[in-house]
C-alpha cells in the first residue's frame, strides 16, 4: 500500500513519484490524505480495495499492509496451512498470539475492541503487546483484518478472520507441497518486484529463512535470473 520497499506501491501509482513513510510520522501522510478519488479519499478507497472479495490486505511481505489478490491464494494457503501446524503454531508464535489466533478462530469474526475485551487487554499498558502481536500474526497470514466500515463514533477498529474464513469464498486452493509453493511466491514477488537486491530477500518473509533452497533452486532452473547483486524476474 505504501511503498517504501521493492513492490509497487499504490500510494506512489497516486501520487506519479515515488512516496515512502518517513520520520514524519503521520504528518508525512499528508502528502496523500487529502487526494480524491473520483470525489472519495484515497483513505476511503483503500478500504473498499481491503474489503473485496478478491483481495485481502495482509503483513506478509516485510510487515507492511501489502494488497494479494485471489490468483496468489492458492500459493499462500498450503503456507498458511503449515504455519497453522500444531508443533508449528507453538514454535513461531508467543502464548499471547497462540490466545489471540484461537480467540479468533472461535468468533470466526470480531472486531479489535471486543477480541481486546474478551482477551481482558483492553488497559493501555497492554497496547504494545497485542499490536505487536496481531502484527505478527498478520505477517504469517494467520488473521486477516478489514477496517470496519460501519464504525461507532469515535471508534476505527479492524475486524479480524482467520486465513481460511476470510478466503473461503474464493476458488478452492490447489493442493502444493510447503517448499513448493514458497517458490511459487517466490517467483511471483519477484515477478512483482522486477528488480531487487539479493541480500535483502531475507527480510521479505516471517519464513524466510525456508527459501534460499527454493531461490537457489529457481535460479538453476531460470524461473528467476541474476544480474549481480540482484535478482530479476524471467519476464524482463
Amino acid at each position: 500500500m505504501l511503498g517504501g520497499n521493492e513492490l509497487p506501491s499504490f500510494i506512489s501509482a497516486i501520487l506519479g513519484k515515488p512516496w515512502k513513510p518517513s520520520a514524519k510520522g503521520f504528518t508525512g501522510w499528508l502528502d496523500w490524505w487529502s487526494i480524491k478519488i473520483s470525489g472519495q479519499s484515497v483513505a476511503n478507497v483503500s478500504r473498499e480495495i481491503e474489503g473485496r472479495n478478491d483481495i485481502l490486505a495482509t503483513r506478509i511481505f516485510k510487515r507492511t499492509k501489502t494488497f494479494v489478490s485471489n490468483k496468489i491464494w492458492p500459493i499462500i494457503d498450503p503456507i498458511v496451512k503449515h504455519h497453522q501446524d500444531p508443533a508449528v503454531k507453538r514454535k513461531i508464535l508467543s502464548e499471547l498470539e497462540v490466545k489471540i489466533l484461537e480467540s479468533i478462530e472461535s468468533e470466526e469474526s470480531i472486531r479489535t475492541d471486543r477480541l481486546r475485551k474478551k482477551l481482558k487487554l483492553e488497559a493501555k499498558e497492554n497496547n504494545s503487546k497485542f499490536h505487536r502481536s496481531l502484527t505478527n500474526l498478520e505477517s504469517y497470514v494467520l488473521i486477516v483484518g478489514v477496517e470496519d466500515p460501519n464504525p461507532e463514533k469515535h471508534l476505527h477498529a479492524n475486524t479480524w478472520q482467520t486465513w481460511g474464513i476470510r478466503t473461503q469464498k474464493g476458488k478452492k486452493p490447489a493442493s502444493l507441497p510447503y517448499l513448493e509453493a514458497l517458490s511459487k511466491l517466490l517467483v511471483k514477488t519477484v515477478d512483482a518486484c522486477t528488480l531487487a537486491r539479493e541480500d535483502q530477500i531475507s527480510r521479505w518473509f516471517k519464513w524466510s529463512s525456508d527459501m534460499e533452497a527454493a531461490k537457489e533452486q529457481l535460479l538453476l532452473h531460470g524461473s528467476i535470473l541474476k544480474s549481480g547483486e540482484y535478482l530479476v524476474s524471467s519476464k524482463v
